[in-house]
C-alpha cells in the first residue's frame, strides 16, 4: 500500500504534547513513521507548535513570535542571485546593512547668466528635466526694470513683476527657490533693463 500524510499527537523530550505531521509508509496507520512539526494556529496550549505567520495589517501584540533573519556579512556586495528574480540574501558589513541610493548632486556650484530682454533662454548647454535651480540673483539696471519669468518646459512661473519704480535701487537681490524641474529645461525670460544669473545645477 502507497503511504499517506497523517497527523499525530505525540510528547516531546519536556513532555510537552505536540502535533506533528508524520509520513505513514504502510499508509495504514501502522509506520514506520517519518516526523516533521506542524507549524498549526494552535499554539502550544492547545498541542500545536505557535503559529509565526501574521495576517497583513494585523496588529502585534506582546509576546508574538517570529524566526531571526540572518544575512550575509559582505566586505564588498556582489550578487550571489545568478538570474533576475530569485531569491537572495541580505547583506552586511560592520552590522550594518548594505543599500543603494542615488544622490543627486543638487549643490549651487554652477550659474548662467541672462542678459536683459531675453526669451525663454535655457540654463545649461540643453537643460533637462530634473535640473535644480537654486535660486535666480536679479540685476536691475534701472528702478523701474521689466520682469522676470522662470520657466520648467512651457509652464512661465513669475518670480520677480517689475514695473515702474519697483525697485528702490539698484543693488541686485537673490530669490531663492531649491526647485527641481520636471517639464524640461529651467529657462528665464527678462524684461527691459533688468539681467539675471540663474544658480544651480543645469544639463
Amino acid at each position: 500500500m502507497a503511504g499517506s500524510l497523517t497527523t499525530l499527537s505525540v510528547k516531546d523530550a519536556l513532555g510537552t504534547t505536540r502535533l506533528m505531521r508524520v509520513w505513514d509508509e504502510s499508509g495504514a496507520g501502522t509506520g514506520p513513521f517519518s516526523f516533521v512539526p506542524v507549524n498549526s494556529s494552535g499554539g502550544s496550549g492547545s498541542g500545536g507548535l505557535p503559529d509565526i505567520s501574521k495576517a497583513e495589517d494585523a496588529a502585534s501584540a506582546s509576546g508574538d513570535l517570529g524566526l531571526v533573519g540572518l544575512a550575509i556579512q559582505k566586505n564588498t556586495p556582489a550578487d550571489t542571485a545568478g538570474t533576475d528574480g530569485d531569491y537572495a540574501p541580505l547583506q552586511i558589513k560592520d552590522g550594518r546593512l548594505y543599500v543603494q541610493a542615488t544622490i543627486k548632486d543638487i549643490s549651487n556650484g554652477e550659474y548662467e547668466t541672462v542678459a536683459a530682454s531675453q526669451t525663454a533662454q535655457a540654463l545649461g548647454a540643453t537643460g533637462a528635466t530634473g535640473d535644480y535651480i537654486s535660486g535666480v540673483l536679479v540685476v536691475p539696471a534701472t528702478t523701474s526694470p521689466g520682469n522676470v519669468v522662470l520657466l520648467d518646459g512651457a509652464t512661465s512661473i513669475t518670480v520677480f513683476t517689475g514695473g515702474a519704480t519697483s525697485v528702490s535701487n539698484l543693488v541686485p537681490f537673490f530669490i531663492p527657490l531649491g526647485m527641481i524641474s520636471v517639464s524640461g529645461a529651467w529657462k528665464i525670460t527678462t524684461g527691459a533693463a533688468v539681467s539675471c544669473i540663474g544658480i544651480g545645477n543645469f544639463t
